[in-house]
């Protein structure tokens, strides 16, 4: 640093008491000016970075002042990457990112992207004539539809947009918002549709949500009938007063069951007895009777009693489990099942529709979204290039989903086009706005099929990723410097790579925060089941 004319280093640095030792250099005169004009250009940049990137806007000025220094330094003294530079800027601490700056493209050096624009944050305009990306750009910065916004980057009324993305949006009545048909016509749509019934009845001329409704009664999947379905005794959607029916009718007497949802256990009780429990579903062990009742609890929950037996091993009488009896309790336990189905099948007709209408509204109520990529154009794409004719419905179905939610699962086999859809989308995401520089993680190996696919669409697109001997220490901080300094639309790394970018102090600070948070939530949990936790600390 430059400190009352004198050129020198920082020493016994203390960052929260704003507090250091400045030592001074006794440099010969060109060299102090060499590392003076060194210095105003790494401060101008630093300066440059951190504003935009904090303020999230163009700083012109800063910018100018980052040129005009650059510009002086490279007239006087070479490029940054010359020798005698480098052994300057190596000595710095402070300026590992200097020497990026400069980009060598072709054997010839160029500037970095930051001397004339923003490289820490997208500076895109959102423009479009286009409804659907005016909707895609809406869902991406809000997360949800925002007509106002949509008018304003389409220069459409909301109306035209509305009559536009007809069956692409659908009013919600209850949030009182517009959806995307992939998020309303989607999820429980059962439940829904009963929600905007009940909101009907108290607003009848509500044309939109009679609209949405209808939609949502459109998509209910098909019924499954009574004779389709197969009932499990103990089945935690079937309601405890059929249990208590069913066994009231097995055993002849009053049975009341009952479920707990905390513990997921039922409880089955009855104040009478008679043959039917004692005897015909009862086992009778060495040690203890295990009746109707205990059987038909057994049954609810799947499990089988552990029934045993004392024997005599040499000169000891020990407890082992009596496999016979064990057996016949799990015969008694299928009959009791077998009781259930058929009592089930002999009610009549009234009690089949209310079960089967119950499962169907409990279960065959999802819809899952589904998401219509066909309208996209791709602009830029060459598909010639890329060996196609056009990308599969799949692909564009994809690509959409992918714009739509900010991201997505893409679990296709080999060879159904995942890489095509991940170049497409990142070229669609930095097109739109929607990220600013997209990257791409990878194995080592595929880096550069991925890059050569990357290429081969979009023989435009400013790519940047490794080449195979560029995994080396000292490479890999040029390609972090270049990913800082410039604008992408696409950065290719390799899982290893990306693990190796740098965090800021703050965020290893709060991901420990986030651990040592978890760590106390654990051991709460295992004080509150009467474990004994102790705390040790090492020493240091």
């Amino acid at each position: 640093m430059v400190d009352n004319g004198w050129v020198g280093y920082l020493q016994e640095v203390e960052k929260e008491d704003r507090r250091a030792t400045f030592h001074p250099l006794q440099l010969p005169s060109s060299q102090k000016a060499r590392t003076e004009a060194y210095i105003a250009v790494r401060d101008s940049y630093i300066n440059l970075y951190q504003k935009e990137a904090e303020k999230q806007t163009e700083h012109k000025d800063e910018r100018e002042t980052l040129n005009l220094l650059y510009d002086a330094f490279v007239k006087q003294y070479g490029n940054l990457n010359a020798a005698e530079n480098a052994k300057l800027i190596k000595t710095d601490s402070a300026g590992k990112e200097i020497p990026y700056l400069e980009r060598i493209i072709g054997g010839v050096i160029h500037k970095a992207d930051i001397f004339s624009r923003p490289v820490s944050f997208s500076t895109t305009t959102l423009a479009t004539d286009n409804p659907e990306e005016a909707l895609a750009a809406s869902l991406n910065k809000y997360g949800s539809v925002d007509l106002d916004f949509m008018s304003e980057i389409s220069s459409l009324p909301a109306d035209t947009l509305k009559e536009a993305l007809h069956g692409r949006l659908f009013y919600n009545p209850l949030q009182q918002e517009y959806e995307i048909a992939e998020r309303w016509i989607a999820g429980n749509v059962v439940e829904k549709a009963d929600e905007v019934r009940a909101y009907l009845e108290n607003n009848p001329d509500d044309t939109e949500a009679k609209e949405s409704l209808t939609a949502l009664e459109e998509a209910r999947p098909k019924r499954i009938e009574f004779e389709e379905l197969d009932f499990n005794l103990g089945e935690r959607w079937i309601p405890t007063g059929i249990y208590a029916r069913f066994a009231s009718h097995l055993f002849d007497a009053d049975v009341l069951v009952h479920y707990s949802e905390s513990s997921d256990d039922f409880s089955v009780k009855c104040h009478q007895g008679n043959m039917h429990i004692w005897e015909k579903y009862a086992v009778k062990a060495e040690s203890r009777t295990f009746d109707g009742i205990a059987l038909l609890k057994h049954a609810l929950v799947n499990t089988t009693p552990d029934i045993t037996k004392k024997v005599v091993v040499g000169d000891q009488e020990v407890k082992v489990r009596d496999m016979e009896a064990i057996q016949m309790a799990n015969t008694k336990i299928d009959e009791i099942r077998t009781a259930f189905t058929d009592w089930l099948h002999a009610q009549n007709d009234e009690f089949k529709n209310r079960l089967t209408d119950q499962y169907n509204d409990t279960f065959n109520c999802f819809v899952r979204p589904n998401y219509d990529g066909s309208h996209q154009e791709f602009l830029g794409l060459d598909r010639k290039g890329a060996g196609i004719e056009d990308l599969y419905s799949s692909q564009k179905d994809t690509v959409w989903m992918i714009k739509l939610n900010n991201g997505a699962i893409c679990d296709h086999e080999v060879g159904a086009g995942k890489t095509l859809i991940m170049c497409t989308a990142t070229q669609e995401m930095k097109r739109l706005g929607l990220a600013h520089k997209p990257m791409i993680i990878g194995l080592k190996a595929n880096i550069p099929a991925i890059a050569e696919d990357y290429r081969k669409a979009y023989p435009h697109a400013k790519i940047l990723y490794p080449g195979i001997d560029d995994f080396t220490p000292k490479k890999r901080l040029r390609i972090f410097g270049d990913i800082k300094n410039n604008d992408w639309d696409c950065v290719i790394l390799t899982h290893d790579q990306f693990g190796m970018i740098p965090q800021s102090p703050e965020i290893q600070k709060e991901i420990l925060e986030i651990e040592l948070d978890s760590v106390e939530r654990n051991l709460d949990a295992l004080k509150s089941q009467g474990k004994e936790v102790t705390r040790e600390c090492s020493p240091g």
